[in-house]
């Protein structure tokens, strides 16, 4: 009788301690499943809030301001949920206060100041995140928390932006090469400029101005080199003709 009960308890013990080590274990991975969910909207909140820092580089309308700012404050709350925090709960306050004086539906631009980036790291990074605003949009759209014609014009907009980018940085180097008396390397900028304005569908008055432009800086080019061509053809026939009548030497 004995033996019976103490082997009864070592059972219990052991499937007690195998019911503890299940519980540790389920709270070992929901722990862990929470702190991933956490650095998931976490790390989309940096990328989400970089994109709001960069709209006031560029002349978007308030509406991309608005959804930005509104999907800030959804990531927090859901960050809040999986680990609340009294600073993520400030932190959601301060998103509620900015939104309440914005418009989802409102295009009109919020600046129309822009300056053409100096540097080529600098173009780069700025066409990379009008890339990653249209993304942005374009992800919302998809989930409908933005109006196809909200849509549809902001999105025109920031991809004429970057058209204007792209051709207004091809023009600069191509009159750079000129400048330096470059005229084959003036030429490719201003060609790729030109192509890339014919890669677009749609035509506006600024598309229409550069595509002038260009055109006449390509023809002049073309004059240029021709006269260079005329140039050192002629030299070459009187190099040629020089060596000719010179007085042969004598060995």
């Amino acid at each position: 009788m004995v033996y019976t009960i103490i082997i009864s308890l070592i059972i219990l013990l052991v499937l007690m301690a195998i019911m503890i080590s299940a519980v540790q274990q389920y709270r070992q991975k929901q722990n862990l499943e929470r702190r991933q969910r956490y650095a998931k909207f976490r790390a989309i909140l940096d990328q989400v809030e970089d994109l709001i820092n960069i709209t006031g580089y560029f002349p978007v309308g308030r509406s991309v301001y608005a959804l930005l700012n509104s999907r800030a404050k959804d990531l927090l709350v859901n960050m809040n949920e999986v680990m609340p925090s009294d600073a993520l709960k400030d932190r959601i306050h301060e998103y509620e206060n900015r939104i309440q004086g914005l418009d989802v539906n409102d295009t009109s631009v919020i600046s129309d100041d822009f300056e053409l980036p100096h540097n080529d790291k600098q173009i780069i990074a700025m066409i990379n995140a009008l890339k990653r605003l249209r993304s942005a949009l374009r992800s919302e759209h998809a989930k409908g928390r933005v109006d196809t014609q909200v849509y549809n014009i902001e999105d025109q907009r920031l991809q004429k932006l970057q058209l204007k980018i792209s051709v207004e940085t091809l023009i600069k180097r191509g009159e750079n090469a000129y400048n330096s008396s470059m005229l084959g390397s003036a030429r490719q900028y201003y060609e790729k400029a030109l192509r890339t304005i014919d890669e677009h569908t749609y035509s506006d008055e600024y598309t229409e101005q550069r595509h002038q432009q260009i055109e006449a800086s390509l023809e002049q080019i073309t004059n240029e080199l021709r006269v260079t061509n005329k140039n050192d053809a002629r030299k070459r026939k009187s190099d040629e003709l020089e060596e000719l009548f010179q007085p042969k030497k004598k060995w």
